[in-house]
């Protein structure tokens, strides 16, 4: 379970940070594609959950598209719609230094998984 901290306004207090928990463990992958394609799941369910769809608001793009793009060689996961740049703080969590490889936030909605 990762706990995705972000942003949020509230008129009376301003700025106060807020939690989502995602079931997501970056423990039990070995390999970036397999934590990249998970996240992306979890993602999804989340955004329906929401009430976003999930086929326009949370992507997948492989290391191939990701270099295409300009984005570097790694796998990219993308939540447009999702909570104010959940990215950044989620990118501490999304890692697993035993099988070599962790995150970065590209934007503040998109995760890159790289080595």
């Amino acid at each position: 379970m990762i706990a995705m901290k972000y942003e949020d306004w509230c008129p009376k207090v301003g700025a106060i940070i807020s939690t989502i928990n995602v079931d997501f463990d970056p423990a039990k992958y070995k390999s970036k594609s397999e934590a990249a394609q998970a996240l992306h799941k979890e993602l999804c369910k989340m955004a329906k959950k929401l009430g976003q769809d999930p086929k326009t608001e949370v992507f997948i793009t492989s290391p191939q598209k990701s270099a295409e793009m300009g984005y570097g060689n790694c796998w990219r996961v993308s939540w447009e719609a999702g909570p104010y740049q959940w990215a950044i703080g989620t990118s501490f969590q999304v890692l697993n230094r035993e099988a070599g490889w962790y995150t970065e936030p590209y934007y503040s909605f998109d995760l890159c998984f790289t080595e």
